[in-house]
């Protein structure tokens, strides 16, 4: 039983010690991005983006998923003025074939939201971010107690000599537990409160994740193996006017951690579809972004009064992991949605590349 909590704590530290896959619409993520985005949401808002790529049973096979609730914290004056916000964030990743490794994450969100002239529009928001995550290896492991000589070899290679039927090594429901803590600060200004006639804006962000350095992996006598790193994050966009009702999104993200970089840049277009005098707003958005040295992004999305939908492709898509890269040519697919519970006010108050 020793041998096999060394084996399970070593592939634990093995494919976690890299950095956890992320979303291709990272600005639709918003928490995961940056906590202080709980402080800039002025209605009840869920979102949650699901990402796949690859088949099952392929060995660079990656699934994500996030869903987002946050809540606004309102000063009632003469007019609404948000003081920030809290909010819950659920993630889950699925990497490896059959879903050899899984990392589960709950998260709670706060955030202070801080006006830094009465005069015109900015604001300088903090975050806050803490939380439980979970990582464990399947159940989908074989044993050399489960090989049977008298299956045969097939000829590509499935369950080549393996008889499920018998008993392997057991890890149970064994698990590695610990507590995470981010922190988060965002600058932003905007020329309107209005969102549907803002014209520019401009936000600045920086993040920290893993502020409290968790450890993730053990050896059999309780031996810290493997700690996570600090993941910096830092993040600028801004909208301009092309023309009436014509919009450009120039962006760019950067992640920094152990002494890699990851940079990505790209620019959206959108504009309003739906007629002046329609009731409905509709607003397309179109737009590419490169990530350097990896891939291309291309992404479609609308946005109809309160519901938001984007779809994205990743092509020549690696994993994001800071310590080593694994290749693929599949491409990644990925839908964000976004709905606004609160349907007497705007769903966006700050302004993205992505809405």
């Amino acid at each position: 039983m020793r041998k096999v909590f060394i084996i399970f704590f070593g592939l634990i530290a093995l494919v976690a010690s890299a950095q956890e896959g992320q979303f291709s619409q990272y600005f639709s993520t918003t928490s995961l991005l940056n906590p202080a985005f709980t402080g800039t949401i002025p209605n009840m808002t869920l979102n949650t983006n699901y990402k796949r790529a690859g088949k099952e049973e392929n060995e660079q096979y990656q699934e994500l998923i996030q869903a987002t609730f946050t809540y606004p914290f309102r000063k009632f004056t003469s007019k609404f003025n948000q003081v920030g916000g809290a909010g819950i964030t659920f993630f889950k990743e699925s990497r490896g074939a059959f879903s050899l490794y899984e990392s589960t994450k709950i998260l709670l969100n706060g955030a202070y939201t801080m006006r830094l002239s009465r005069l015109s529009n900015q604001y300088l928001v903090f975050g806050l971010q803490g939380g439980i995550v979970q990582q464990k290896i399947g159940q989908n492991l074989r044993w050399g107690s489960q090989f049977s000589r008298y299956l045969g070899f097939s000829r590509n290679g499935d369950n080549s000599g393996y008889d499920g039927s018998l008993a392997g090594e057991t890890i149970g429901e064994a698990s590695v537990f610990y507590p995470v803590f981010n922190f988060g600060v965002i600058y932003t200004a905007f020329d309107n409160a209005n969102f549907y006639i803002r014209d520019k804006t401009l936000t600045v962000g920086l993040s920290i994740d893993n502020l409290n350095r968790p450890s993730f992996a053990y050896d059999a006598a309780g031996n810290i193996q493997s700690q996570k790193f600090w993941l910096i994050k830092t993040f600028g966009s801004a909208k301009m006017e092309l023309g009436p009702r014509w919009y450009i999104y120039p962006s760019a993200f950067i992640a920094y951690s152990q002494g890699s970089v990851q940079a990505n840049a790209g620019t959206y277009f959108s504009t309003f579809v739906s007629s002046i005098r329609s009731k409905t707003a509709v607003m397309l958005q179109m737009g590419t972004w490169y990530r350097v040295g990896d891939s291309f992004i291309g992404m479609l999305g609308f946005q109809v009064e309160n519901v938001k939908v984007g779809f994205s492709v990743d092509l020549n898509h690696a994993t994001f992991e800071l310590e080593r890269a694994e290749a693929g040519s599949f491409p990644t697919y990925e839908i964000s949605m976004a709905f606004n519970l609160n349907t007497k006010s705007p769903l966006g108050n700050v302004s993205s590349p992505i809405f």
